[in-house]
């Protein structure tokens, strides 16, 4: 009996493996609660660059095993705030309208696998994977590696955006000349506890549900 037991722990091992629950998609947008991200526009001089701060904040998050993964983000600068809810699916990300219908997909379903796609006339295609040179702000925890997305819209420049996992965009360039000018960048991150906004519409049952 003893001599069977080396070709059978391999074997419970290997099927203890398979059972395992294997890793979800990676999301590549904000959705820790509470997760609060400052952009600034780097090539803006001051004071109007510090003026224009944009916040983002993760109000309320449904990532629960299973779709849908929705999330409402707060979004805050000096002129006013505005709140939005987007849904992370297999890699895509969605913007969402009060009545749950798709406004706007930033990323396809299959993301970053699917390299190509076209959204309200504007045309994407993925450029590839690269280190972020800001990630020195991140914790260790953190993946710096992102994959670039170029946009071509129908007129105008064209505009390149760095996502992250668990963060989304953490860098955009603007075509201007020759060259290529970053117009949005991350510039801090935090986890803040605050009085979430008050939710209204179809979706607010959804995500007012607590978490498990």
């Amino acid at each position: 009996m003893r001599k069977a037991l080396p070709l059978v722990a391999p074997a419970l091992l290997l099927l203890s493996l398979a059972c395992q629950p294997r890793p979800a998609s990676p999301v590549y947008g904000p959705w820790e609660e509470g997760l609060t991200l400052a952009f600034e526009d780097p090539s803006q001089p001051q004071p109007q660059r510090s003026a224009d701060r944009l916040q983002v904040r993760v109000a309320r998050s449904s990532m629960a095993p299973g779709p849908p993964r929705l999330v409402q983000l707060d979004l805050t600068n000096l002129r006013g705030q505005l709140s939005l809810v987007v849904r992370y699916e297999n890699g895509g990300t969605a913007l969402l309208s009060d009545s749950g219908q798709v406004v706007a997909q930033t990323l396809p379903p299959g993301f970053p696998a699917t390299t190509a796609w076209v959204d309200r006339g504007v045309q994407f295609r993925v450029l590839g994977r690269a280190t972020w040179e800001g990630a020195a702000l991140l914790p260790g925890t953190s993946d710096p590696v992102g994959v670039w997305v170029e946009a071509q819209p129908p007129q105008g420049p064209r505009r390149r955006t760095l996502y992250l996992p668990n963060l989304g965009e953490v860098e955009s360039q603007e075509e201007r000349g020759n060259g290529w000018v970053t117009v949005n960048r991350l510039v801090a991150r935090g986890f803040v506890d605050l009085p979430p906004a008050p939710l209204a519409g179809p979706l607010a049952s959804t995500l007012a549900k607590p978490r498990p």
